[in-house]
């Protein structure tokens, strides 16, 4: 897994209440300012798995959560034993290649199967369990052409593709231009209203001789709550929202984190 995806470890939170650091009390002419203590928690093992059908190797990235005011660098973590295996009977024992970068090398991505992942790191167990849904491949990338409130034409990717009948699907999509992608640069989608039926979703915007890919990926339920938590938190002011919470997480023993098995699709297309 490309370490550069994981920018969702920023909204970790330790799981206590925040507030707002400095409250202001004016009486008359004076103002006082009084400083708030906020309560700290101990850090805890978050945990990025993800296993594809792309060719492997895949891989598990243990680190530990950090203050949600103060985000450093998280630090790895080291020396812990992972395997992940599949519903099959087979077992991979990851090898640590990089602090806390933890690569598999047999185990393969396959629709239809379950897969277990189980960390044991400082004495303690983490499992989870994912299942890898029908693979779902774009037909194909358009250019739609719209006029914009300020007279302005704007063009828009619109990926197509077919979801599977009778099966209850998730989609992450994924939008590069030029070989960059940031926070906005995602989708979710779910197939509630959609069963079986061709899906035309506008994926991201595009400018006259831009280079743009689409990655599609059928991901699971668990896998979807994940990201779909994951942007509520992204998306809402600390300060002046509700209190912040962490993502849903398919882990046990109160890790962060999340692991998952899902299919990937990728298109380029080229804006002329």
């Amino acid at each position: 897994m490309n370490t550069k995806d994981c920018f969702y470890r920023k909204a970790f939170l330790p799981g206590s209440i925040f507030a707002i650091i400095v409250i202001l009390i004016s009486f008359s002419s004076c103002q006082k300012v009084v400083n708030i203590d906020l309560n700290s928690s101990s850090p805890r093992l978050v945990i990025e798995g993800v296993i594809t059908d792309s060719t492997g190797p895949f891989h598990v990235i243990l680190t530990k959560s950090g203050s949600y005011f103060n985000q450093p660098v998280l630090p790895p973590v080291s020396g812990a034993f992972v395997t992940v295996s599949d519903d099959k009977g087979n077992v991979d024992t990851l090898k640590e290649k990089d602090p806390g970068i933890y690569a598999t090398s047999k185990i393969i991505g396959k629709s239809g199967s379950n897969y277990f992942l189980k960390v044991i790191s400082e004495n303690i167990e983490y499992d989870a369990s994912t299942t890898m849904k029908s693979r779902v491949v774009i037909d194909s990338l358009t250019v739609e052409e719209t006029q914009g409130f300020s007279g302005k034409m704007n063009q828009s990717v619109i990926c197509h593709f077919r979801d599977p009948i009778g099966e209850k699907n998730y989609y992450r999509i994924k939008f590069f231009v030029n070989g960059k992608s940031n926070a906005d640069s995602y989708r979710l989608y779910d197939d509630q209203y959609t069963d079986g039926e061709e899906i035309n979703l506008r994926v991201g915007h595009a400018d006259v001789s831009d280079t743009d890919v689409v990655v599609l990926m059928s991901i699971d339920k668990q896998t979807y709550d994940f990201y779909h938590t994951l942007e509520e938190i992204l998306r809402t002011n600390p300060l002046f929202g509700g209190t912040p919470a962490n993502p849903n997480t398919n882990l046990t023993n109160n890790a962060l984190g999340y692991f998952a098995a899902y299919t990937v699709s990728v298109k380029p297309i080229i804006i002329k």
